[in-house]
């Protein structure tokens, strides 16, 4: 690994330890009742504060998406932490015990071992070309580009981006802080939500344990960490024991087991590295779960109103996780009322003030969204009970132990209530589904979003209850606390084979070098191309292009994606879910059409005042979609760059 690249992930790692000191003076206020005082949250607190802050200002229409405008935010942030230190008695006031040092020290570590880990992982394959990287690239170079929001969309010119894509946004904002290329801060982004979900699922499952001796809890921590961030479901397990082996094991079998269905979770999602909305979204779930732990034993109203920021933030990032959430919080609500119904009137404030901040929050992003659902369905094709078992029942069985472990504790209410959301995300993909634009795959991405956070809450309940049951002072029978710990340990070892063979098999075994620079492959795979990209990013003038409409997951596009430079129409079944309906996707595919083959310039020049086209790109890709008419489309204006057979004409106004 050469030198360049080993001090850019150490110079990133830096930047985000003073991004998690700024902060701490604020976490260890707001959360010093916790085991590790919040320590985990203070990267996330600095980032997303500092997010949050610019997004409600540039939906505004202010500029001030801006390099300047974070720095200007940061020393805000600076400043109150400074405050809030001095009005608690100086540096003293961030001194911790001995104890809790050490879980401090843990976390960090666990920070370093995702960041590190990834990144160097990701420098085997770092290529941006594959699955949902074009959109997921897209969207955080056109936030990057726009210094008021909401930015444009770069596949249907003239609009804006119409997805719940904050987490794109917030990359975006991680990315300037650490100084690089978007194209580098894209896998370094990926670095960064795997060490932050580390610490932050240790932390869950350190409390979940209710560990009374902090070596213990350790257990439960670093289990719940690896559990819930790396590990596969008990897909892998099941083939090992029915094929005696893993020779010809397909990770992604894990994600397709069930027909016409996807039920990801996180450790696949690194393996693929999408930066797309549910993986994003996991450091801000995990720091919710995180903070309703923090409630339920304060009761505070500020704990009230941060979780309705973060559902709020959850609305824009991965819609899906407010309702996976709502459905926790009200198996939660209603487990107390039924202990204690005087808690009824309290809860209802409670959710109201959730409510408001999560409307206050979400608000500028809703607005301007257009919703792409189209209702609630009854499921008409259920999956085979013996597929269900292959992939939940080591989560269930999970479940099971934790719950029964957890009778009277006083962490009965969290343990029971997450593993009563696990069963019912399950089994609701097996009654209803939410309509989208895939009548082949009609409940897919219902059982995809739902499954992906029971993946999650299974990972942490796997570290709370290991951490439990090795505990001595817990006062559990011999013949309940071995025979657990051994099925439960024989279900984690078991789901963490998975990124064993999962990262080998998508990363090549670790044969090739390549960086951390995710567009490096354009310039040997689509050196033409790549050139008229670079040419555009030195020369935009505000002004849209035209290239050949290309299908999803294909490289048609390209130019746009990482140029930053709208086009007219691209990706075809993305804009159409993006739009809720193909007549706009259709209109654009035939306007693109005309422009290259009309041979009425009259005509042409309507089309390119329409969408504001200031450029036009001619090459492999338009040759073999249209019989492209290039005396018209040379009338128009001038051939300012030309690489091979590609050529990029100028607009004359």
């Amino acid at each position: 690994m050469p030198v360049s690249d080993v001090q850019t992930i150490l110079r990133v790692y830096l930047v985000s330890l003073l991004l998690q000191l700024i902060s701490l003076p604020l976490t260890k206020k707001l959360f010093g009742r916790l085991p590790d005082v919040g320590y985990p949250l203070s990267r996330l607190i600095t980032t997303l504060m500092a997010a949050l802050v610019i997004w409600e200002t540039a939906n505004l229409g202010l500029p001030v998406n801006t390099n300047t405008g974070l720095w200007m935010t940061t020393l805000g942030l600076v400043g109150v932490n400074i405050w809030l230190m001095i009005k608690g008695g100086g540096l003293r006031s961030l001194m911790v015990s001995r104890e809790t040092l050490k879980v401090v020290v843990v976390e960090e570590y666990l920070f370093i071992v995702g960041l590190f880990g990834i990144a160097i992982v990701r420098s085997f394959l770092p290529q941006i070309d594959s699955l949902e990287k074009f959109m997921d690239f897209g969207f955080v170079n056109q936030y990057l580009l726009s210094p008021t929001l909401p930015a444009a969309d770069m596949w249907q010119a003239g609009k804006t981006i119409n997805y719940y894509s904050f987490g794109h946004y917030w990359g975006s904002v991680v990315i300037r802080y650490f100084g690089t290329s978007p194209t580098v801060g894209y896998n370094l982004v990926l670095a960064f939500i795997a060490g932050l979900s580390l610490s932050l699922a240790f932390s869950v499952s350190f409390i979940l344990s209710g560990a009374k001796k902090h070596a213990t809890g350790m257990i439960g921590g670093l289990v719940g960490a690896f559990a819930t961030v790396m590990a596969g479901n008990t897909h892998v397990v099941w083939y090992l024991l029915s094929h005696r082996g893993l020779s010809d094991y397909w990770y992604a079998d894990a994600t397709r087991f069930i027909h016409n269905t996807i039920h990801e979770f996180p450790g696949y999602s690194f393996v693929v590295a999408d930066l797309h909305g549910h993986l994003i979204d996991l450091p801000i779930v995990l720091a919710f779960i995180l903070i309703v732990l923090h409630w339920l034993s304060s009761k505070r109203l500020l704990d009230e109103i941060m979780m309705g920021v973060l559902f709020g933030v959850m609305m824009m990032t991965n819609t899906w996780d407010v309702a996976v959430y709502g459905l926790l919080m009200i198996i939660m609500g209603l487990m107390m009322v039924l202990g204690e119904p005087t808690n009824l009137i309290r809860l209802i404030k409670a959710a109201g003030v959730m409510l408001l901040f999560m409307v206050l929050t979400s608000l500028p992003w809703f607005l301007s969204f257009q919703s792409i659902s189209n209702g609630i369905k009854m499921v008409q094709e259920r999956s085979p009970l013996w597929q269900l078992a292959v992939l939940w029942s080591g989560g269930l069985i999970i479940s099971l132990i934790a719950v029964l472990s957890e009778k009277r504790g006083r962490l009965r209410l969290p343990i029971w209530s997450l593993a009563v959301c696990v069963v019912l995300l399950i089994i609701i993909p097996e009654l209803v589904y939410a309509k989208d634009i895939y009548p082949d795959h009609a409940r897919a991405n219902t059982m995809f979003k739902l499954t992906y956070q029971a993946s999650i809450m299974i990972g942490l309940l796997t570290g709370g209850v290991l951490g439990k049951l090795f505990d001595p002072e817990n006062k559990l029978a011999w013949w309940w606390r071995w025979p657990s710990i051994l099925i439960a340990g024989a279900i984690f070892v078991g789901t963490m084979v998975f990124p064993t063979v999962a990262f080998p098999n998508f990363y090549g075994n670790f044969k090739t070098y390549s960086g951390l620079d995710g567009e490096k492959w354009l310039k040997t795979s689509m050196p033409d191309r790549y050139a008229v990209i670079s040419y555009l990013r030195s020369n935009q003038d505000n002004r849209n292009m035209v290239e050949a409409v290309g299908d999803s997951y294909t490289f048609f596009n390209a130019i746009s994606v990482f140029s930053g430079v709208p086009t007219i129409q691209g990706w075809r079944v993305h804009e159409w879910l993006w739009r809720g309906g193909y007549e706009t996707v259709s209109l654009r595919e035939a306007d693109v059409r005309s422009i290259y083959e009309e041979p009425d310039i009259r005509k042409v020049r309507i089309l390119l005042k329409k969408y504001n086209v200031g450029w036009i790109v001619v090459g492999d890709d338009e040759r073999g979609m249209y019989k492209v008419n290039e005396e018209i489309l040379l009338s128009l204006g001038k051939k300012v760059f030309k690489s091979g057979d590609t050529y990029l004409l100028k607009v004359t106004p």
